[in-house]
């Protein structure tokens, strides 16, 4: 199966993840991270904005094209995909209650989303883009715990 130029399915999902983060900007529950080195702050930001746009653009991909091997890859990373945001989803409800593992699941679970996209769809730019910004993020959340 194959996607053509734009990915459909990962535009809901980043709309999904942007709709969770202005919820929790809204309600108050995320507290501003920031290292205290500006390389690393603009490095998670290049990641993260990166990653973003090259789950849903095939940029950088031979023939401009996403696609899987098989149905079964198709169906591991649609399944994965959605409990990923719903964990994403429930971490930020606990946070409030949470300590120390909760932050760093935060941290992680977008990260795991954008590897495995990228390693489902043979898209090497977004795996160099998930490695940025995941080392980068782990960074800034270390610093502020």
């Amino acid at each position: 199966m194959s996607f053509g130029w734009i990915n459909w399915i990962n535009l809901v999902a980043i709309v999904c993840l942007i709709l969770i983060n202005i919820i929790v900007a809204r309600k108050e529950l995320a507290d501003r991270f920031d290292s205290k080195y500006l390389t690393i702050n603009i490095l998670e930001q290049i990641g993260r904005y990166a990653c973003m746009a090259l789950m849903i653009l095939p940029i950088f991909t031979k023939e401009w094209k996403f696609g899987f091997n098989s149905v079964t890859e198709m169906l591991i990373w649609i399944c994965l995909t959605i409990l990923l945001l719903l964990i994403y989803s429930l971490l930020w409800i606990k946070k409030a209650n949470g300590g120390i593992g909760i932050l760093y699941g935060l941290a992680i679970v977008p990260v795991v989303l954008f590897l495995l996209n990228g390693i489902l769809l043979r898209h090497h730019a977004l795996v160099i883009a998930a490695l940025v910004f995941g080392i980068s993020h782990f960074i800034i959340v270390k610093e502020n715990i």
